[in-house]
This record gives structure tokens, C-alpha cells and sequence, in this order.
């Protein structure tokens, strides 16, 4: 009792009322271990139809053939993400001949904490945009001024902790194509 509301707690990222339908699903399948795709096939099937979803939201050019993966939450996600990019980059440098030292990512001032931990774990050196009164969140202005060729990714918050605002993908995508692609990431 001394450990506070949940329904109070609005920086846990999770839904903290469920109505009696979703509480019922919830009961029924938390004997299920969604990593062990032998045992239950119908999680993976599950798994390939959301990211197929995902898939076509964002326009994949074929999103039959999309493929993804569950996590266990939106840290692990962003984890997988991340290293995604610095992979991703690392392949890119080394066919172009260039070092892969010194990546680092670009995020809002307001970023979520897993975001710092990801830069933490796999040495990739934060660079973080302040917010202000007139750019409240990451909305590409300045970007110019924090990307370089090292930079492996810019990191878009959709429902900043602190105000639930939405970070501008299109404005942040604009302002990368921008920057020659000799000094800085390409938007993708």
C-alpha cells in the first residue's frame, strides 16, 4: 500500500486500468511463454500478423513479407532499434572504408530514459537537443548542428514523457535531407 497509486503514475509507459475483457484475456494467457515459438505456434503467428500491420501502416514496400519481432516491452524494442542503426551504419562505414569508431545518436533533451541506457550499453555517445519554449520538442530545427558522419540514427519521440507531445517525423525528416550526406545521415 505504501508504494504509491498505479493509476497515478503516468512515466511507467504501461495501461494501468483494463476493463473486465482485457482482464480476462490478460488472465487467461499469462501461463503463455511468448519466447517459446514450439510450444506455441499460434504466439508466433500472432507475432508475424502484427508486425504485417505494422508493416503496411508504415508502407513497407511489400508487407507480406515484413518481418519484426515481440519484445517484451518498448525498452527492448528500442534496444533492438538502436543496435539495428549502429549496425546498420558500422556495415555502411566499412564498405565505404571509414572507421567505425565514435558513433553516437541524436535525441531530444525530454527522451525516454532507455534511450540513454541503449547509448550506455553499446558505446554510442549521446547527443541530445535541449527543448525550450519555442521548440518544445525535437522538430528538426538545428539538427544541422548535432548530426556528422558518426551519427547513427535520430531518435523521434511519439508522446514525450513529459507532455505527451508528439515529435514532428516529417519536420525531422525534412531538415535531414538537408544535410549534405557527406556530412550526416541520409533520412530513411
Amino acid at each position: 500500500m505504501f508504494d504509491g497509486n498505479a493509476r497515478l503514475n503516468l512515466a511507467t509507459f504501461v495501461g494501468t486500468w483494463m476493463d473486465g475483457f482485457a482482464q480476462k484475456l490478460y488472465a487467461e494467457s499469462t501461463d503463455k511463454n511468448m519466447i517459446d515459438k514450439d510450444e506455441y505456434p499460434a504466439t508466433a503467428a500472432i507475432e508475424t500478423r502484427c508486425w504485417t500491420m505494422l508493416g503496411k501502416l508504415w508502407n513497407a514496400p511489400d508487407p507480406a513479407t515484413t518481418i519484426g519481432t515481440s519484445t517484451i516491452g518498448s525498452s527492448e524494442a528500442a534496444m533492438l532499434g538502436g543496435l539495428a542503426l549502429k549496425r546498420r551504419w558500422q556495415q555502411a562505414r566499412r564498405a565505404a572504408g571509414e572507421s567505425t569508431e565514435k558513433p553516437n545518436l541524436v535525441m531530444s533533451s525530454a527522451v525516454q530514459v532507455c534511450w540513454e541506457k541503449f547509448c550506455n550499453y553499446w558505446d554510442v555517445a549521446p547527443r541530445y537537443v535541449p527543448i525550450s519554449m519555442e521548440h518544445k520538442v525535437l522538430d528538426g530545427d538545428g539538427l544541422d548542428q548535432y548530426v556528422d558522419e558518426n551519427t547513427i540514427g535520430v531518435v523521434a519521440i511519439l508522446g514525450v514523457t513529459y507532455t505527451g507531445m508528439y515529435e514532428p517525423v516529417d519536420k525531422i525528416a525534412a531538415a535531414l535531407d538537408t544535410i549534405p550526406e557527406s556530412t550526416g545521415p541520409r533520412a530513411r
